[in-house]
């Protein structure tokens, strides 16, 4: 069988892997799954290699934990559509990379930022300097794209976020699919800018940033100050300038957040995936937690919380569900 053969089936095997342990397999689906394994030996195999990778991979750490059981609960949480509903469709199965490899380089480097101009890995920070003399501090799993030229200068932030340091010059702005923060001419400014699925968050961290949406909404943003913009409207975010961008040092500053957003924002600095039961989601959290040592952080949730923090071999997914 050719490799393109053996990948093709592959395929296959996992879809009909989730679709099994989706919980929502039909009787009807159930005897064709069996058909199919009983089609070719290939289809059998193919089968085999999938379901057995992926047992391995949930494998539990507790040694006194049900395996069978305690996979059961893995796969349902990895099938489960986080906050931002994404779909397990068709041959584009985010399931796939995690049982032969895909995913798993994802949650190293993020795919789609191998493309941009400037990108960062999983739980990397770094610092860049640009041609004009500004100078960038990319958060964990960020992306971006850098136009400067004689009268403009722009970055794209694809994914993440960035501090940037900006020297004054021609107007300097910042980027994302919701609209854009600022600089105007001939000023300079200290300020961060983060992309979420749905509304980017910018604080100014030194001198006032212009803020402007993709649908035309404007306002200044003051110095000390942050705002979140959804594409259409601006508005003032709780959290004060310097506790959003808490990260360059390594901290998440957290005042009274729900555990979905916490868990939201040690995603980056986690190889591993790591999913929030919806029991737990909405507990309400508040202290300062380090970025850069996200199991550190995880017990001292679990510390504080009515929850439990179960990890699975390797460390490649980790559940917290309600106590």
């Amino acid at each position: 069988m050719s490799a393109t053969s053996a990948a093709a089936l592959r395929q296959q095997a996992i879809a009909w892997l989730v679709e099994s342990r989706s919980g929502a397999m039909t009787e009807h689906q159930r005897k064709a799954l069996d058909r199919w394994r009983q089609a070719d030996p290939a289809h059998e195999a193919a089968w085999s290699q999938v379901s057995g990778s992926l047992e391995r991979l949930l494998q539990p750490l507790a040694p006194h934990t049900s395996s069978h059981a305690s996979a059961d609960a893995a796969l349902s949480a990895l099938l489960q559509p986080d906050r931002r509903r994404r779909r397990i469709a068709g041959g584009a199965l985010a399931f796939a990379g995690a049982a032969l490899g895909g995913l798993v380089a994802h949650r190293f480097t993020p795919l789609p930022g191998l493309l941009a101009d400037a990108h960062t890995a999983t739980a990397e920070r770094r610092s860049l300097e640009l041609a004009d003399g500004s100078r960038l501090l990319l958060d964990a799993r960020s992306a971006i794209d850098i136009d400067l030229g004689a009268d403009r200068r722009r970055v794209h932030l694809r994914q993440g976020a960035l501090i940037a340091q900006v020297p004054a010059g021609s107007p300097f702005t910042v980027q994302t699919r919701h609209g854009q923060a600022q600089v105007p001419a001939a000023q300079g400014a200290r300020f961060m800018v983060r992309l979420q699925e749905e509304r980017t968050q910018v604080a100014a961290l030194a001198q006032d940033v212009d803020l402007h949406t993709r649908l035309g909404a404007q306002s200044p943003l003051r110095a000390g100050a942050s705002a979140w913009m959804d594409g259409s409207t601006i508005s003032e975010a709780l959290a004060r300038a310097e506790a959003a961008a808490a990260w360059q040092s390594g901290m998440l500053a957290v005042d009274d957040w729900p555990l979905d957003s916490v868990v939201d924002a040690l995603r980056p600095y986690r190889t591993g995936l790591l999913r929030v039961a919806p029991a737990a989601s909405r507990l309400r959290v508040l202290g300062t937690f380090p970025l850069d040592d996200t199991d550190r952080a995880l017990q001292a949730l679990a510390s504080s919380l009515p929850i439990s923090v179960t990890r699975y071999r390797g460390g490649w997914l980790t559940l917290i569900d309600a106590a």
